[in-house]
């Protein structure tokens, strides 16, 4: 089973179809854009496998995530929730919102 790795887009090199990117533990890495690059843009949130952006998330997408782990964790480790919310800080002050 493969899994894609939801992270924020923290910059962009068009010329090189790469993206700095932040899976919610401050370390920036480099990603491969293999989606259209109008989707790809600093503050986006992004699904990475295998080191490259397969998709963009919406905020109600991450949203619904983050419902979704509280609702099956009940009440067990949320770090995994902590992770799409600091998602969802990062977004936001990346877009300047």
């Amino acid at each position: 089973m493969c899994i894609g790795t939801p992270a924020v887009v923290l910059s962009v090199e068009y010329s090189k179809m790469t993206a700095m990117v932040d899976y919610g533990d401050g370390v920036p890495r480099e990603a491969l854009i293999g989606i259209s690059q109008d989707r790809v843009k600093p503050g986006s949130i992004v699904i990475v496998h295998a080191g490259v952006i397969v998709s963009e998330m919406s905020i109600e997408e991450v949203l619904e995530q983050i419902e979704f782990f509280k609702s099956i964790l009940e009440g067990e480790e949320l770090s995994v929730v902590r992770v799409y919310e600091q998602l969802l800080e990062a977004s936001k002050r990346i877009r300047g919102g």
